[in-house]
């Protein structure tokens, strides 16, 4: 579990918010982020045991830390989190800027749980969004007991999110990552930072709307004959991963898992 990372993750959920938060709605959207950055991404941001509860999916020792009860805190979560009577509030110092440990991929899944998600109340999180996901129906209705809790393991998850094996999975977070990074890159004096293609002004969503549209990788290679392959398929998982739509995230139990798959001729 990456403490760092659940403090940061909850204090720029709760930076969003204009008022203190209850713990429970806090860590609903915690886990929605960390479900989207596994369907998105294939990697959890927090890497925290999964369980399934009575009111909904949950993520183990953050629970513990936004409750004062973990023993196993390196003193992240109090650096970024205060408790008041109110709820949880980001501590005085602490804003969106510095919050390090979590990459622009991470703070976008953020922005797209809270824009889905954030105006919801604590009940309307639980019923209406977690008691409909899958990995909850699956366990939590196969196996859980009141007032006990069902650990999920994440071959499970990765399984029921991705629909896809573990170790796969794995690789291809390794794979996307490295594409990103070589191939892709936003400038603000470039399309106004939409990503392009390194050392192009060709962006990443034209290339994908015409994979989508039919177009094949060999007639994108004859247009852009400077462009080599590695990057068209670089391109085109980026923006399977960044949807280019207001509301990215949508309804995860009524969404189809989205995978990043290489392009075929």
């Amino acid at each position: 579990m990456r403490e760092k990372q659940a403090a940061q993750m909850a204090a720029a959920f709760l930076s969003r918010s204009t008022r203190a938060m209850g713990k429970l709605r806090l860590l609903k959207l915690m886990y929605l982020a960390e479900r989207e950055a596994m369907r998105r991404f294939f990697l959890p941001i927090v890497e925290d045991d999964i369980c399934a509860m009575q009111r909904g999916m949950g993520l183990s020792e953050t629970w513990r830390l936004a409750r004062g009860r973990s023993a196993n805190s390196t003193g992240e979560w109090a650096d970024h989190i205060v408790k008041t009577q109110q709820g949880l509030g980001v501590r005085k110092g602490v804003s969106v800027r510095s919050l390090d440990g979590l990459s622009e991929d991470d703070l976008d899944v953020i922005q797209s749980v809270w824009d889905d998600y954030g105006a919801m109340k604590e009940d309307d999180l639980v019923h209406d969004v977690h008691h409909k996901l899958p990995e909850w129906i699956d366990h939590w209705e196969a196996h859980g007991r009141r007032g006990q809790s069902v650990t999920v393991p994440y071959a499970a998850l990765y399984q029921t999110i991705c629909d896809m094996d573990e170790t796969d999975t794995r690789y291809l977070i390794e794979e996307y990552r490295a594409a990103r990074d070589c191939w892709i890159k936003s400038d603000p004096d470039i399309l106004g930072g939409t990503p392009v293609v390194v050392g192009t002004r060709v962006s990443v969503y034209a290339i994908h709307g015409r994979l989508v549209g039919g177009d094949r990788l060999v007639e994108l290679e004859e247009d852009y004959p400077h462009i080599p392959r590695e990057a068209f398929l670089a391109a085109n998982m980026y923006a399977k991963a960044h949807p280019f739509e207001t509301h990215p995230c949508g309804r995860p139990w009524e969404a189809s898992a989205k995978q990043v798959h290489s392009t075929q001729d």
